[in-house]
């Protein structure tokens, strides 16, 4: 047994960042971090090893997540944190925010008629480069540290808490902690629902969040005005806009998902594209429905994600169309094209798009689960978003310690 005072599962941007925090605010704690995928500057998978999916993401931080993580939080944490994760940032470049522009007064009349919310996205933009840098930089100051253990290419089989201790076990070794968190974000949300089921926690598994993912010309959209803003109504959420690059597939273990990329030249288009995504009740299988449609959507691909006609969606001749649980998309659809009518004609979408989360646990203010001891951040609390994973990985930090 190897002994140490914090384990941290997961080296994306919520383990990476909490990793971060532990080395500079908090050298007398002995932690390890891992991971599955390849550690810091090494060849790797699209969503595995150091920052996960962020070097693989569009790179657009939304200021918007400080508010989700401050619904669970509070506010003074999650500013707090939000704080010290941009001076992050600061120790590689000047960012700045870019301010989302609203939609045209003619078209914020139409959506606020039709029934809509509008919710404008500033961001802030971080490039490949950029994003090297930081990878980079993070990693040297982790190792300056000399307080945290690094264990990449290596699966965890299994965690059990025995006494005050937890018992995390790899393929070849077993380590004890007396504090732990969970970070394995996008990849890792079926890995995390049999830790949840193990542990006895799961409160609510009601709900699978899935649908399209939309794509047409920027002239379609030019009465958006370029705007990244999301819409939302009820059980439906239709954004962020995503302008000028180009849907790809982000590949999970069986399933591909259609994500989106700009930040590079190589993804630069006259398009955009936005997820429609529903959440829809399925009670106490909400996470076995989203797993199960993702996958059956990925069979029907054979090309790894479908693209089609959204006409096709209305008319009843997408191969998505056999799946029963797709049919409120018609509805949905014919709104949206009240909206903007030539949705319906000359755009097409993007499928499986799903949004990958285990079933929802209950977590204190600290971040903390009701087993003592385990915390948890970032997708793996069920709240998305990258910025929202750094923040919360930095709370945790701190939480552990005391």
């Amino acid at each position: 047994m190897k002994d140490f005072d914090v384990g941290i599962i997961g080296a994306g941007v919520a383990g990476a960042f909490a990793t971060l925090k532990l080395a500079k605010d908090h050298k007398n704690v002995k932690a390890i971090l891992f991971d599955l995928g390849r550690p810091p500057m090494k060849r790797r998978r699209q969503l595995e090893g150091w920052l996960g999916c962020l070097p693989n993401s569009d790179g657009k931080l939304y200021q918007s997540d400080v508010g989700k993580v401050a619904e669970l939080t509070g506010l003074r944490r999650a500013k707090s944190a939000h704080t010290w994760f941009r001076h992050v940032l600061e120790e590689i470049d000047d960012f700045k925010v870019i301010k989302d522009r609203s939609p045209s007064a003619a078209m914020e009349k139409k959506i606020k008629k039709l029934g809509y919310d509008i919710s404008l996205n500033d961001h802030v933009q971080i490039y490949p480069k950029e994003i090297h840098a930081l990878s980079k930089h993070m990693a040297e100051v982790i190792e300056r540290g000399k307080n945290i253990t690094f264990n990449f290419d290596s699966e965890v089989i299994r965690i059990a808490k025995q006494k005050n201790v937890f018992v995390i076990s790899t393929d070849d070794q077993e380590y004890r902690c007396k504090k732990i968190i969970i970070a394995v974000g996008r990849s890792g949300w079926r890995w995390a629902k049999e830790l949840y089921a193990s542990f006895g926690i799961i409160d609510n598994n009601d709900i699978a969040r899935f649908g399209i993912r939309v794509e047409t010309n920027s002239s379609v959209m030019k009465d958006f005005n370029k705007s990244n803003c999301t819409l939302t109504k009820a059980d439906l959420e239709i954004g962020p806009l995503s302008w000028f690059g180009t849907v790809i597939p982000e590949d999970h273990v069986d399933v591909a998902i259609s994500a989106f990329r700009s930040n590079e030249n190589r993804w630069k288009s006259d398009k955009v594209s936005f997820n429609l995504i529903g959440n829809r009740s399925f009670p106490d299988t909400g996470f076995e429905q989203t797993d199960r449609i993702s996958k059956l959507t990925f069979v029907l691909a054979n090309d790894r994600i479908i693209k089609e006609r959204v006409s096709t969606i209305l008319t009843g001749k997408s191969r998505i169309s056999i799946i029963p649980e797709y049919d409120w998309l018609k509805e949905v659809i014919t709104d949206l094209g009240n909206l903007i009518p030539e949705v319906t004609t000359k755009a097409y979408f993007h499928v499986p798009t799903i949004i990958p989360s285990a079933p929802k646990i209950n977590i204190g203010d600290n971040l903390e689960t009701e087993v003592d001891g385990m915390f948890v951040v970032g997708e793996s609390a069920g709240i998305h978003g990258i910025l929202s994973a750094g923040i919360m990985g930095i709370i945790a930090a701190d939480a552990v310690c005391k």
